[in-house]
C-alpha cells in the first residue's frame, strides 16, 4: 500500500468520524430542551415535564454545554421529586455524579454550582460537599440576580452561614436585592420565612445593618 493509499483512508475515516461527530450534536440538538431558570419563589422550581433522555449522557464528549443543560435539568427533576426529610435516594446519587462530571468540563457554571448545593442539602445539608458547592455559585456569578433567591434561600435554610465566608457572601446577595433590585426584596421575606432560627437570625441582623424600615416587613 503506498503513501496515497495511506492519506485516503485517513482523509476517509476523518471524514466519518466528522459526519458522527455532526450527526450526534444534531441529534441531541433537536432531542434538547430549553434551559430552566431558577425562580424568585425558591418552593416554585419547575423543571421541564418529563425525564431528561438517558442515551444523551454520551454526548459530553461532543458537547459539554448540551451535557450542561441535561444534567441540570435531571438535577432539578430530582431536587422536585425528593420527599420532605427523605435524605439521599439513588436518584439523588445519580443526578450528583451527573452534575460533577458536567462541572469537570465546565467549572464556570453557577447554575451546575446551585443545583450541585441543593442536592447536596438533601444528602448531607450541614456537609462540607453542600457548604463548598453553594460557595462556588457565589464565585462563579457573583452578581447574578437570577441565582440570588435561591441561594439566600438554601444559605438560610440549611444553617450554611457557620461558613464565615458564605455569611459574608450572603449579605452581599442581600445588599443588592435590597438597595438595587427591589424587585427582589419578597425573595428575601421568601427566604426568612423558610429559613431556620439562626437564618431567620442572620436575615435580621443584615437587613437591619442595610435597610432598617424592611425589618418589619421582614417580620410581617
Amino acid at each position: 500500500m503506498n503513501a496515497a493509499s495511506n492519506v485516503r483512508i485517513c482523509l476517509v475515516t476523518l471524514g466519518l468520524a466528522l459526519g458522527c461527530y455532526g450527526l450526534a450534536s444534531a441529534t441531541a440538538e433537536l432531542n434538547t430542551v430549553p434551559r430552566p431558570a431558577f425562580p424568585a419563589d425558591p418552593a416554585k422550581i419547575a423543571p421541564p415535564a418529563g425525564d431528561v433522555p438517558g442515551w444523551l449522557q454520551a454526548i459530553p464528549l461532543f458537547r459539554s454545554d448540551l451535557e450542561s443543560n441535561h444534567a441540570l435539568m435531571a438535577a432539578l427533576q430530582t431536587v422536585q421529586r425528593a420527599k420532605p426529610g427523605g435524605g439521599a435516594s439513588p436518584d439523588n446519587v445519580r443526578a450528583r455524579s451527573r452534575v460533577r462530571q458536567a462541572l469537570s468540563s465546565a467549572p464556570y457554571d453557577a447554575d451546575l454550582w446551585l443545583a450541585l448545593a441543593l442536592l447536596e442539602s438533601q444528602h448531607d445539608p450541614s456537609g462540607p460537599a453542600m457548604l463548598e458547592a453553594l460557595k462556588m455559585t457565589y464565585f462563579t456569578a457573583p452578581n447574578d440576580t437570577r441565582l440570588m433567591p435561591v441561594r439566600l434561600d438554601t444559605a438560610t435554610q440549611f444553617d450554611a452561614l457557620v461558613d464565615p465566608d458564605l455569611a459574608e457572601l450572603a449579605r452581599g446577595d442581600i445588599r443588592l436585592m435590597l438597595t438595587r433590585r427591589a424587585d427582589l426584596k419578597p425573595a428575601v421575606v421568601l427566604a426568612y420565612r423558610r429559613a431556620s432560627k439562626q437564618g431567620k437570625e442572620f436575615l435580621e441582623q443584615a437587613v437591619k445593618a442595610i435597610e432598617p424600615s424592611f425589618v418589619a416587613t421582614l417580620r410581617g
